[in-house]
């Protein structure tokens, strides 16, 4: 009987990790906040926000769409098929020397 569940167990949750394996950064879609309104999804992480090392270090990008597709690949990692109030704004740094780079962050949502 406990191998019966242990195999039922493993067959779960490999199809439960398949699923989210399954998800691409291409099948994440940015949405803007008036395309949907709180309620008509699930928050799943606000990237690049929520770590202690934020104040300290954000990952730059050499370009917005760099970034958002960045962005898009962590969403699909995380399992969320959307990402919500997505903004870049550019950063020269002290030490750029010229070269500007962009920090892009947003929500990674979850759309029924």
């Amino acid at each position: 009987m406990n191998k019966r569940i242990a195999m039922l167990t493993t067959i779960m949750l490999s199809g439960g990790l398949s699923a989210c394996a399954a998800l691409k950064a291409e099948d994440v879609k940015v949405y803007t906040p008036a395309q949907l309104r709180q309620g008509e999804y699930e928050t799943v992480k606000r990237a690049w926000v929520e770590t202690w090392r934020t104040p300290f270090r954000v990952p730059g990008y050499s370009s917005p769409k760099d970034g958002i597709a960045a962005l898009q690949d962590k969403a699909a990692a995380l399992g969320a098929n959307g990402l919500i109030n997505v903004d870049c704004y550019g950063d020269k740094g002290l030490f750029s020397f010229g070269s500007g780079s962009f920090t892009c962050y947003g929500k990674a949502i979850k759309v029924p």
